[in-house]
């Protein structure tokens, strides 16, 4: 690839005004448009510009300040005076034979600095050729990748503007000098924008000859054309930098980059982003909709909530029915995770069938569901809309080959009545769904504040909760996290399990909520905190320890006196906490501030339940963390569903440009753990290499292959 740059005009047949005589200067000032390129070229890195024999011309400020040589120093020289001896004869010679024939070219290079110091760049290379094809100098373009891992995103996008111009400019670049006449429009741009020959046969067009050729076709939306001409001269008069975003009517998404020239004149760059848009909003959907199912998750649910809630202070009503399906776990142990994942997809569409465009369904996780019903006229209506929830759920389900029944009922709460804010009306939605589970199963019923059986429950789980804490009722198991290559534990998670002494094993999904309404988190969580540490610090050195942390434990104002306490024997960096979205939305001021403190010690920190409504990409962004943890319903789909393998490798790749190891949960086959190492996922944990075990059996799995 190479480029002529002696202007537009040079293609098209000569009119007066370009048959001006060229003035002779150095390569640079040969014409205007040259200057603008390399104005425009200035933008994308390390820049300079040699002349045929390879004398060095032009310099940018960014060439200067890393080379550490003066402008002067350089000019007249060849790029001789960076090398650093580290390429042999060969290497320079193939780049020399590549030139030579008038090809770009491309490879990475040691540089070595004035001071003496020496720096690696990502070298570009282009011959520049006059319009009888003559070599007439050398446009090299360098990205440093000294600092790569640091610098990573942003080397990967210089990275892929060097490639762009690889590929010929895959961006479409225009310079205008300061009459606003068109000097320079590469094809990518008329590609781009769909400019017909015709708009060029007579010679450049001018800023307000394109402007008006747009308006006049549709390219800015309904209106006057004359008008948005008009608006977008003035505008580009001010001569200001400018990025935005439009769409074309062909659905084309378009960033557009503007940028002044120092001599009059400007350059703009048109890039073609949709598939980064439909990039972004895919990873987008992540924070605010269930990937099985394509619902609300719990994170917008909460948010249609609270919009509904607000309706109420004006008067209107609001219903919410909370429902999980009968017989689902079932359906997984006997037909397996494929097949339950298709009868929660299956519901889903049936539930959005029976409500109002204004009303919400959205899956809150597992086989829960809720449904927001907006001002409901009546009492019978909200019966309605429960008995036609429990009447499309009990027809037989069509899964492939095989025909599933289940069932449902439904735990209704009603605003204002039962409750004004999210938390107390889900809460009591949730308690009429077990008051009327434990009646019989396939109907509805309504909050009533006479609901003594689930709080005797609740204060029989409390009381049994006081007992195991003072008596230290309570056991450890550990399941390993190996790497996906070696198969090799490199980390553990520590989860506790509670046997009551009347109900027996009772799972942590049940007595931890209630722990943390009663305030009991606390001091269970330390007693975790605290064996756990105590229990790796047997391990060998390089096995690290994860532990869940509660919103309560992470609120408190000496959880940093407490990990210091319990992890003492074993070094901070070994220990990871665990936490989710809900956590940091409690307070996000207080968890920055302990997330920082702790970091400072050496902690690690693992982002949880990622993609199952309790994550969102702003918490990647604002809270450091080591480790992002793919949810068991990115990976039990893995076989069969090509939306969750897409997504699922979108969570892997952003991990990665973020500088977090990824871990997949709920791992269970050989398939799985080959698909995840080929996408790039780091760790995994699950049945396929460990239940979670007790610390002595756990000791005997350590450094063996699982």
């Amino acid at each position: 690839m190479a480029y002529n740059i002696e202007g537009v005009a040079s293609s098209h047949p000569a009119s007066k005004k370009a048959s001006r005589k060229t003035p002779t200067h150095p390569y640079l000032g040969t014409s205007w448009g040259a200057q603008g390129f390399a104005s425009a070229i200035d933008q994308l890195g390390i820049v300079s510009v040699s002349d045929a024999q390879g004398r060095i011309v032009h310099v940018n400020d960014e060439f200067v300040r890393i080379s550490k040589y003066e402008r002067e120093e350089v000019l007249g020289k060849t790029h001789a005076i960076l090398d650093s001896g580290h390429h042999s004869k060969e290497f320079w010679a193939e780049a020399y034979r590549t030139l030579a024939r008038g090809q770009t070219w491309r490879a990475p290079v040691r540089n070595r600095a004035r001071d003496g110091t020496f720096y690696w760049v990502d070298a570009l290379i282009v011959p520049l050729k006059s319009g009888n094809r003559q070599a007439r100098g050398y446009l090299s373009i360098q990205i440093d990748i000294t600092t790569a891992v640091t610098l990573h995103i942003e080397l990967q996008e210089r990275t892929a503007l060097l490639q762009a111009i690889v590929d010929s400019f895959p961006g479409g670049l225009t310079a205008f000098d300061r009459d606003h006449r068109v000097i320079l429009c590469n094809q990518k741009q008329k590609q781009l924008l769909e400019y017909p020959d015709e708009l060029f046969a007579n010679g450049a067009p001018t800023l307000e000859d394109l402007f008006r050729f747009n308006a006049n076709r549709g390219e800015y939306g309904p209106g006057d054309p004359e008008e948005q001409v008009r608006a977008r001269l003035e505008l580009a008069k001010r001569g200001e930098a400018h990025i935005i975003e439009r769409q074309r009517p062909n659905g084309t998404y378009l960033e557009i980059r503007g940028t002044p020239l120092a001599g009059g004149g400007f350059v703009t760059a048109h890039l073609d982003i949709t598939d980064r848009k439909r990039d972004q909003e895919t990873i987008g959907r992540l924070a605010h909709q269930d990937v099985l199912t394509g619902l609300p998750n719990r994170a917008l649910f909460q948010d249609r909530i609270r919009l509904g809630l607000a309706r109420v202070e004006r008067g209107d009503g609001l219903a919410l029915h909370c429902l999980d399906l009968d017989r689902f776990k079932a359906v997984n142990d006997t037909l397996g995770h494929p097949v339950g994942d298709a009868l929660l997809k299956a519901v889903a569409q049936r539930l959005k069938g029976i409500i109002r465009e204004s009303d919400t369904v959205a899956r809150l996780g597992g086989d829960e569901f809720a449904i927001i019903q907006l001002a409901p006229k009546s009492i019978e209506e909200i019966e309605l809309v429960a008995k036609r929830i429990i009447a499309v759920l009990s027809e037989p389900f069509a899964l492939g080959e095989n025909v599933v029944s289940i069932g449902t009922s439904v735990g209704i709460a009603v605003a204002p009545t039962d409750g004004v804010d999210a938390e107390q009306l889900m809460m009591n939605a949730d308690m009429a769904l077990y008051r009327t589970k434990s009646i019989g199963r396939g109907t509805f019923g309504f909050f009533e504040h006479s609901m003594h059986e689930r709080l005797q429950s609740r204060h029989q789980i409390i009381m049994g909760l006081r007992e195991a804490i003072a008596n230290s009722k309570f056991e450890l198991h550990y399941q390993p996290i190996v790497n996906v290559k070696t198969r090799k534990i490199v980390g553990c998670e520590a989860l506790i399990r509670w046997s009551h002494p009347e109900r027996g094993l009772i799972p942590a999904s049940e007595f931890i909520p209630i722990a943390e309404e009663c305030g009991l988190i606390g001091q269970i969580g330390d007693w975790v905190l605290k064996t756990a540490c105590t229990e790796a610090s047997q391990w060998p050195d390089d096995i690290w320890i994860a532990v869940n942390v509660s919103a309560a434990q992470f609120r408190g104002q000496d959880l940093v006196e407490k990990v210091t306490n319990a992890s003492m024997g074993l070094p901070l960096s070994r220990l990871i906490l665990e936490i989710t979205e809900t956590l940091l939305m409690k307070d996000r001021e207080v968890a920055t501030y302990t997330l920082d403190r702790l970091r400072k010690m050496g902690v690690r920190f693992a982002i949880d339940d990622f993609g199952t409504g309790f994550s969102s990409l702003s918490y990647l962004q604002s809270f450091p963390f080591d480790k992002i943890k793919i949810d068991r319903s990115f990976v039990s789909s893995i076989a069969n569903h090509k939306r969750s393998a897409t997504l699922r490798r979108s969570i892997i790749q952003l991990g990665y440009n973020l500088g977090m190891t990824s871990v997949a949960e709920g791992v269970e086959t050989e398939q799985q753990l080959d698909l995840l190492r080929a996408e790039g996922c780091v760790e995994a944990q699950g049945f396929l290499f460990s239940r979670a075990v007790p610390a002595a059996k756990l000791r005997s799995l350590i450094g063996k292959p699982l």
